[in-house]
């Protein structure tokens, strides 16, 4: 009967309904290839110990030129290539280890300088090699059966020891190697063995149907892993301790919220991606604590592995780069790297890439069988090969990372070639210099509309410079990172935070730190720099009349609900002078000393648990002429991630399964006025000392964080403050 059908129709039908199958198709097998890189892509990494194929675990990953090749376009091709080489090997000490291709039994160190292979190692049993990592000349490799210790000699390989188990998905931190391991039952398990002697320290079995996706993140101490129960339907990730195996916390997902790619690592917070039915998801998590910092949907269809460039974790879609500020959630910059070109009287866009790596300065990703270099700062395009062809005709290149004056890339069947980068020709052994253009008082002005302070610092060479701007206590309240040419840069602050809360009054000043491309350093500590901020963050602790002078006979103007944000201007006796905004009204007035508190910068930066004060308008944008997404009833819990102007950017419960993220205005939420904030002991740290430097007692901080008091604290230790 189809077949009928069909033939009935006239021939301009047939040719469109031939033309709309092509097109169906083509979308299809664009789809299927999108899906293959997700795949493809679930254990590759990006920078610092965070690439598959191990790069990175030397931190040997510099690559920054202060004048780029002069021809780029045409890479030297260093090596024709490792033919023999499989996507399985490491770099260390200018030294590759790599597995065979094809049965991938046999392991080999070839040195990097000759081209010349040194020795080879098969295991006993004959089987194939699953993973591997080198550090310190010591190349870690496991099979099916076996984990192997191997000393390179320089001329032959030898076993310091082997452990008999299955393991995958290695990594390194400190002094343990971690691994995906199974127990006696069949079960995915979190195996950790001494690197050093081969003894295993600690084993996490997971419970039946538990699965390990992804692989593991680690730092600041910590084991994180991505634990799914596809069964149950629940997807938590965990963070262990490194030395024990204890479980620190976790944070639960919806099992259908998969995590794409790998987790990301630095500096206290654990960033990952989670991909739904339709949005994706950039979360950003408080490593201590499991505490959601922020979150950030970001268009478009799959990333590549994310990574951390200065202040910004990088991600990609299917057309741009995302440079996401790593402290806030809010996007810094969006540029295409998807070459486009018009056909058939339409611009036609090469989506996709396959590969991304983030190396010092320079961010390094393929599209169109192209290399494409990009500054990390700003996103803009520093320059592109040509197509590059393989010498076996493979159908891609994937750039995997670069170690001194070599890019390693891969093609598509996973031959190994590596390129060469040109070194600097000169030794610059010069300290940069800055010069803070700033009087020695300072306060907020009008300019170019905003009320800010312009920072004119002048360089003598092109740097990497970081910014930051200090109160009287020492602690960082703003940061600028980048890299700027010699010259001057204008940096402006305008007396908020970096979640875009109003600081405390007071006296602050900037710290500038220097490094040039050359690895020198500087740094300037501007405390005769003076910026005074003379309206500040306060918060209400109860209901609070706003009376139009500092007296208790004087006119009531409000009632400004209790943990209510306020603005202080100044301050008459036993009073505060204030402003309390709602939305665009401002109303102006005097607020009793006693309540009104004004809280540490420290705890400013932690606020986040809120709840709303009345039944509250979410908005999809920070504007009352935005469209309402939901209205929250009154008491309903939410967590703020930052504030704009007079909105609080806030996550929510959508529903009993979902989470959803929008914008409410600040006069509709009440703050908590009991504050909890984190303290990180320092040498010489004891329970009375930190009590008497944070204002608390000594049995709160004790409650707080189920210490034993007669247990000695050590120092890196965060301790949960309650005031």
């Amino acid at each position: 009967m189809m077949s009928n059908h069909f033939y009935r129709n006239n021939p301009y039908d047939i040719y469109n309904q031939y033309q709309q199958l092509q097109a169906e198709n083509h979308q299809l097998r664009q789809r299927i290839k999108e899906l293959n890189r997700l795949v493809r892509n679930q254990k590759l990494r990006a920078n610092d110990q965070n690439w598959e194929m191990h790069l990175a675990d030397q931190g040997n990953t510099n690559y920054s030129s202060a004048t780029l090749p002069g021809d780029l376009t045409l890479l030297t091709l260093k090596k024709d290539p490792f033919n023999n080489a499989s996507s399985l090997f490491s770099v260390n000490q200018n030294q590759l280890y790599s597995v065979e291709r094809i049965s991938k039994k046999i392991l080999s160190a070839t040195d990097l300088d000759t081209y010349k292979e040194r020795w080879n190692f098969s295991t006993d049993e004959q089987n194939g090699f699953l993973d591997l990592i080198a550090r310190d000349g010591i190349i870690y490799a496991s099979t099916m059966s076996k984990l192997y210790a191997i000393q390179d000699n320089g001329t032959s390989p030898l076993t310091l020891w082997t452990v008999d188990s299955f393991a995958n998905r290695l990594l390194l931190d400190q002094n343990t190697l971690f691994y995906l391991t199974r127990t006696a039952e069949g079960y995915d398990a979190i195996g950790t063995v001494d690197i050093k002697t081969g003894v295993k320290r600690w084993n996490y079995p997971l419970k039946s149907q538990e699965k390990l996706e992804g692989v593991f993140a680690a730092g600041g101490n910590r084991l994180y892993a991505n634990i799914r129960n596809p069964v149950q339907m629940t997807s938590n990730m965990y963070a262990l301790d490194a030395a024990t195996g204890t479980v620190l916390w976790t944070f639960a997902l919806d099992s259908s919220l998969p995590i794409y790619g790998a987790p990301v690592y630095k500096d206290e917070k654990l960033y990952f991606e989670t991909k739904p039915a339709t949005t994706r998801n950039i979360w950003a998590l408080d490593a201590a604590t499991g505490r959601t910092l922020w979150k950030f949907s970001p268009t478009g269809y799959y990333t590549q592995p994310m990574a951390i460039a200065g202040d910004s974790l990088i991600v990609l879609d299917d057309t741009n780069i995302i440079a996401v500020d790593k402290n806030t959630g809010i996007q810094k910059w969006k540029t295409l790297y998807a070459d486009q070109y018009f056909a058939a009287g339409a611009l036609q866009t090469i989506r996709g890439s396959d590969g991304m790596v983030v190396a010092a300065d320079k961010i390094i990703l393929e599209n169109y069988n192209k290399i494409k270099f990009f500054n990390a700062a700003n996103g803009q395009l520093i320059q592109s090969t040509l197509q590059l062809s393989t010498t076996t005709g493979g159908a891609g290149v994937r750039p995997i990372g670069v170690i001194k004056d070599t890019i390693f890339v891969t093609e598509s069947n996973q031959i190994l070639y590596t390129y060469a980068v040109p070194k600097q020709s000169q030794l610059d052994t010069e300290k940069p210099t800055a010069t803070i253009d700033l009087a020695a008082v300072n306060q907020l002005t009008l300019q170019d509309g905003k009320n800010q302070i312009k920072i004119p610092i002048t360089l003598s060479e092109t740097v990497d410079m970081e910014v930051t701007i200090v109160d009287g206590n020492g602690y960082v309240v703003q940061t600028w990172l980048g890299r700027y040419l010699k010259g001057t840069a204008n940096f402006y602050w305008n007396g908020k935070n970096s979640r875009g809360f109003n600081v405390i009054r007071g006296n602050y000043y900037p710290v500038v730190r220097l490094t040039d491309l050359a690895g020198n350093k500087n740094e300037y500590t501007a405390r005769d720099k003076v910026i005074q901020i003379t309206e500040g963050f306060g918060l209400t602790l109860k209901n609070s009349n706003l009376r139009s002078a500092a007296t208790t006979q004087s006119t009531i103007l409000t009632t400004i609900p209790a943990g209510s944000e306020v603005v202080i201007t100044g301050e008459t006796g036993d009073w505060y002078q204030l402003e309390y905004r709602i939305v665009s009204a401002v109303l102006k007035g005097y607020v009793s000393k006693p309540l009104i508190k004004v809280p540490s910068n420290q705890e400013i930066q932690a606020i986040e648990s809120a709840k709303t004060r009345t039944n509250v308008n979410v908005r999809t944008n920070p504007g009352t002429q935005y469209e309402t997404k939901i209205v929250l009833p009154m008491n309903t819990d939410i967590k703020i991630y930052s504030a704009i102007g007079d909105w609080y950017s806030v996550e929510y419960k959508k529903d009993s399964f979902y989470l959803d993220s929008g914008y409410v205005a600040k006069f509709t939420v009440t703050l908590p006025t009991v504050s909890t904030y984190v303290y990180t002991v320092i040498a010489g740290d004891s329970l009375w000392k930190i009590a008497q430097k944070t204002g608390v007692t000594i049995d709160s901080i004790v409650k707080a964080n189920n210490l034993d008091p007669n247990q000695p604290l050590y120092i890196g230790q965060r301790l949960t403050i309650v005031k």
